[in-house]
C-alpha cells in the first residue's frame, strides 16, 4: 500500500463526508484508517444508487458489479468494474470517488484478512439492498416505498448495516468488547444506523420531493390522506404537520436504542464513544429544531443546527463520555423537549 494512496483517503473523506470526517478522525489510530476505508467503500455504493445519471437498469448492474468485487476474488472483477463505469460522470467528489476505486481497494487490501472479511461482508449487504431499492430517475415520483415495513427494510439497508459493520470493527479492534458486549450490541446496531438516516430522510424531505425523489411510504400518505403533491398545499398543513410527527417518533424510537449501544461501549473506549455520540446528539438537535416548527419542513430552506449548537454538544460529550449516568441524562432532558403526547410509546 502506498502512502498516496492512504493520503488519498484521508483527503477525500472530507469531501464527501462533512458529518462523519471529523468524528472519524476522533477514533483511535488502530481504527481511523479502517473506518475510513469502509466509509469512503459504503459512500461509492451509495454515489451509484443516488446517481441522476443512471438509468434503472445501469444502477443495477454497476451494484451488482460492485458487490462481485468483494464476494468473489476474481480479478477480472475489478476491471469489469471499470469498464461498467467509463462513462460515469466526474462532477462531483462523490464522482471522482467512483473512478478512483483502486485507489481505494489498495488500502482495503493492506488489512488483515479478516478485517476485509468484516468490511466486505457488509458492503455486499449494502449494495445488494440498493439494488433492490435503485430508483430510476423517470419513475421516482411514481413508485419507491410503498409501506413503513418497506421504509424500514430501506434504512436497514442504507444505513443499518453500517451499524452493524462498525460493531464489526470496534470489536476487532478492542479486547474491552467482549464477545458477551458484542452480542448486546449486535441486537441494537441496526437502530444505530436507521435512527440517524431516519432524521436524514426527514430533514431533507422538502429537497427530495421537489426533485421527484420520496422516502414518505404510500401507506403513511393514505393515512393522512395526502399525496407527494398535495402535502405542499396550505389547506393540509395539519395533516402534514401530523404525518411529519409520526415519521419523528420512528427516528426517535430507534435513536433510543442508538443511546443503548454507545451505553454498552467500554467507558476505557472513550475515543470509540465520542465518535459514536456526536451523530446521535446532533441528530436529536435536529429534530427537536424540526419539532419546534414541524412545517418549516416544507420551507424553501434546509434545516441545519447551528455550528455553536454543534461545539456545544462537542463540549457537551467530552464532559459526559465516560459517565453513562450523565449522557443518559442529557438524552433524556433533550428528549422530553419534544412533545410527550408525540413519543408516548
Amino acid at each position: 500500500m502506498a502512502s498516496t494512496d492512504v493520503q488519498y483517503c484521508e483527503n477525500m473523506l472530507p469531501q464527501v463526508s462533512r458529518t462523519f470526517a471529523p468524528t472519524i478522525r476522533m477514533l483511535p489510530e488502530g481504527l481511523r484508517m479502517q473506518v475510513t476505508t469502509a466509509y469512503l467503500l459504503c459512500r461509492i455504493a451509495d454515489t451509484v444508487e443516488d446517481s441522476e445519471a443512471l438509468s434503472l437498469n445501469q444502477k443495477k448492474e454497476l451494484l451488482q458489479a460492485y458487490s462481485q468485487i468483494f464476494l468473489k476474488k476474481e480479478k477480472s472483477a475489478l476491471p469489469s468494474f471499470f469498464d461498467a463505469i467509463a462513462k460515469f460522470p466526474r462532477e462531483t467528489a462523490d464522482d471522482r470517488l467512483v473512478h478512483d476505486l483502486d485507489k481505494v481497494m489498495r488500502v482495503y487490501h493492506s488489512f488483515s484478512p479478516l478485517m476485509q472479511t468484516h468490511i466486505a461482508k457488509w458492503v455486499v449487504e449494502m449494495s445488494l439492498g440498493m439494488h433492490k431499492y435503485a430508483q430510476s430517475l423517470h419513475k421516482k415520483r411514481y413508485s419507491f416505498l410503498k409501506s413503513m415495513k418497506e421504509l424500514d427494510e430501506y434504512t436497514y439497508y442504507v444505513a443499518g448495516t453500517v451499524g452493524y459493520l462498525l460493531t464489526e470493527l470496534f470489536s476487532y479492534y478492542s479486547k474491552k468488547i467482549t464477545p458477551p458486549i458484542r452480542g448486546k450490541m449486535e441486537k441494537l446496531a441496526g437502530s444505530f444506523g436507521k435512527g440517524l438516516q431516519l432524521v436524514n430522510i426527514i430533514r431533507d424531505m422538502t429537497v427530495d420531493l421537489r426533485r421527484g425523489q420520496s422516502y414518505i411510504p404510500d401507506e403513511l400518505l393514505t393515512k393522512y390522506r395526502l399525496t407527494r403533491e398535495t402535502i405542499f398545499e396550505q389547506k393540509n398543513a395539519r395533516q402534514a404537520e401530523l404525518l411529519f410527527n409520526e415519521l419523528i417518533r420512528n427516528a426517535v424510537e430507534h435513536l433510543d436504542k442508538a443511546l443503548d449501544y454507545i451505553l454498552l461501549i467500554p467507558k476505557e473506549e472513550t475515543r470509540i464513544r465520542l465518535f459514536c455520540m456526536l451523530p446521535l446528539f446532533w441528530a436529536m438537535r435536529t429534530l427537536q429544531k424540526i419539532q419546534f416548527n414541524t412545517l418549516s419542513l416544507l420551507g424553501s430552506e434546509k434545516i441545519k443546527v447551528t455550528r455553536s449548537m454543534i461545539r456545544k454538544e462537542y463540549f457537551l460529550a467530552l464532559i459526559n463520555m465516560r459517565s453513562n449516568r450523565l449522557m443518559r441524562r442529557h438524552y433524556e432532558n433533550l428528549r422530553k423537549e419534544f412533545n410527550p403526547v408525540l413519543l408516548s410509546s
